[in-house]
Formats: C-alpha cells, sequence, structure tokens
C-alpha cells in the first residue's frame, strides 16, 4: 500500500512539474557587452529574443532567449556574454516594451518587469559559466592543413647490404572532426603525404660489387583518427592528439646515382612497379602530436601542429621488415559551424 501510495505521489509531482513548464520559455540572464556604444537596433534583438532589463553605454543586463544563446554569443554585435542564471517566464511575465531609449548611455529597465523574482511559478537556478561555454564549443568543423613530412625507414630485417636515411616530402591534408565540449573532441581527414626515404646499398652484380644511392618518393593516401584534448582560453588553446591512421601506398618514383670505378654517373628515374609477393601496400600503425589553435573570428580557426605516425604494418613482405616512422608539421584553418 505505501509503495503504490508513493508512485501515485511521484507521478503527480512530475505531473505537476511538466504541466508548470507549459507555456513557459527559458532565458539566460547575462551581463552583456556590446562592441561598440551605439544604440542596438531593436529588431536585431528580437532576432535573437533578447530583452533588455538596463543599459548603459556599453554594457546592459538582458535575457537572453536559451535557444538562441549560442547564435547570439557569436553574432557580429557582441564583445562578451557573462552569464549568471537560467529563468523560465510565462508569456504574460514579459513586458511588451523591449525597446532601447533613443539615448544609448541612459539606463531604463522597461524590458522585463520585477515580478518574476519573487514568485513561485517562476524557476531558476545558477548555472556556471563554464557549462555554456562548452555548449557553445559543440559542433563540426572542416578545414584545410598545408605543410611538410620527414619520414624514416625504420629497418627490421632485410635481405640488403646497406644504409637507410630518412627524407623530407610534403603533407597536404583535408581536416574534419567534432568537438563535444570545450576540452574534447575527435578529428580525422584525407592526408595526401609523402612518406619519403634514401638509401646506399652494395649490391653484387655478376661477381661485380656496385653500389647504388637511391632515392624513394612515397606518396600515401593516409585516413588519422585521433583523439583530441585541449586547454586554454578562449582565443588561444593547447591541443594533445593520440590515436591510429590507416593508409595505402599510391606510388614510388626512383632517381638516384651508381658508383663505378673512377666514376658517380647518375640514372634514369622511373615509376616503381609493385611486386605483388613483395610489397605491402597497406600501412597503419599509432599516432601523436601537438598543435595550438587561435580563434581568428567566431567561425574561423587558425592551426599550428606536429603529428607522429609511428607503422606497425611492415612495408615489405618477408623476409624483409621495414616499418615507416613518419613525422608532419604544418599550419591550416578551419571552419566551426
Amino acid at each position: 500500500m505505501k509503495k503504490s501510495l508513493f508512485i501515485v505521489l511521484f507521478l503527480a509531482l512530475m505531473g505537476g512539474a511538466f504541466a508548470q513548464n507549459q507555456g513557459t520559455t527559458e532565458y539566460v540572464s547575462a551581463l552583456i557587452t556590446f562592441r561598440d556604444g551605439s544604440v542596438v537596433p531593436q529588431d536585431t534583438l528580437n532576432k535573437y529574443g533578447v530583452l533588455i532589463q538596463t543599459r548603459s553605454g556599453r554594457m546592459a543586463t538582458g535575457l537572453i532567449a536559451a535557444e538562441q544563446y549560442k547564435a547570439f554569443v557569436l553574432c557580429p554585435i557582441v564583445e562578451r556574454v557573462q552569464p549568471s542564471t537560467r529563468v523560465f517566464l510565462r508569456s504574460n511575465q514579459v513586458s511588451d516594451n523591449a525597446a532601447f531609449t533613443e539615448t544609448p548611455y541612459r539606463k531604463h529597465e522597461k524590458a522585463v518587469d520585477n515580478r518574476y523574482e519573487d514568485r513561485e511559478d517562476v524557476r531558476h537556478h545558477v548555472i556556471p559559466e563554464q557549462d555554456i561555454r562548452n555548449d557553445e564549443a559543440k559542433g563540426w568543423y572542416l578545414g584545410l592543413m598545408l605543410g611538410g613530412s620527414s619520414n624514416d625507414l625504420y629497418v627490421q630485417k632485410t635481405i640488403f647490404n646497406g644504409i637507410w636515411y630518412s627524407s623530407r616530402g610534403l603533407n597536404l591534408e583535408l581536416r574534419a572532426g567534432y568537438q563535444f565540449n570545450e576540452w574534447f573532441g575527435i578529428r580525422s581527414g584525407l592526408n595526401l603525404l609523402s612518406k619519403n626515404y634514401a638509401t646506399k646499398l652494395t649490391v653484387d652484380n655478376n661477381g661485380v660489387s656496385e653500389k647504388y644511392q637511391t632515392f624513394h618518393q612515397n606518396q600515401y593516401l593516409q585516413l588519422p583518427l585521433m583523439a583530441d584534448f585541449s586547454i586554454g582560453g578562449e582565443s588561444v588553446r593547447l591541443h594533445l592528439m593520440a590515436g591510429g591512421y590507416a593508409a595505402y601506398w599510391l606510388s614510388q618514383y626512383r632517381d638516384g646515382y651508381i658508383y663505378v670505378p673512377d666514376a658517380v654517373q647518375n640514372y634514369t628515374g622511373w615509376t616503381y612497379r609493385f611486386i605483388k609477393g613483395y610489397d605491402n601496400r597497406f600501412d597503419a600503425g599509432i599516432a601523436g602530436g601537438l598543435g595550438l589553435t587561435m580563434k581568428v573570428t567566431p567561425n574561423w580557426q587558425l592551426h599550428f601542429e606536429g603529428n607522429y605516425y609511428h607503422g606497425l604494418i611492415s612495408t615489405a613482405k618477408a623476409p624483409s621488415k621495414t616499418f615507416n616512422r613518419t613525422w608532419t608539421f604544418g599550419m591550416g584553418v578551419t571552419y566551426h559551424f
């Protein structure tokens, strides 16, 4: 019996709370700083559901419709918004007069009357500014990154006798990502990435020992997927990325020199033809990086970053074991929707 009575009472309270919210609009009470001290047209404020309570120069206190809060914060007329509470108002509690006076520096308090402050049927509670800033950071972004690469071929086992050297190349990335909140997101993209290297090998050619120096220019199509952790302020943030990647070896071009007795000769470069039983064109491994972002406008950000890709799959099949170790560095821009 007691259990049934408790359930009925709980449902009644939930129903009352639901009914109480019907016909109300949720606002964010905030201190607003406009970019200049001029009068902001009322139709502009109406667009964002803003009700001004007081105004003095560039500063104003007001209520911002919660569903339009993010758009208002990012609009060109606003320099800064400092939120304090969430307020639920019925339509009859909002004054019809929400216009500015003609004098931009004169205070007025006609936008919202004071009846809501002491009414029991209006609920408001304090919300941290950080919570709203996190909500602003959510969303998708796209961008373009351009930079360079430095690749080293780690040789674990090979049938050749020689030395392997790192070499530089280019990196072009179409960036895409999603930000869950201010400090955490995921990022991916499509890279056209050079994983170049050079070799000095000694080859036994019909009993004659010949030395070759060869430059290997390798192009990969790469897809990274990394978690993105960040710290900092609204304008500048430091990023730490960690995750993995998968890549496909598109092509290789070779040129170089042959050392013969008393001479050094160039040999004509050529596009390498992959050997099905020897070359492994699929590459994958772990990845990490550091980056710095600077907010240029509410939607555009400038990026500076470096990443490291550690290959876990050999570029050659047995008996050889060779792995790519690649650094990338560069800059770019992203657009946040």
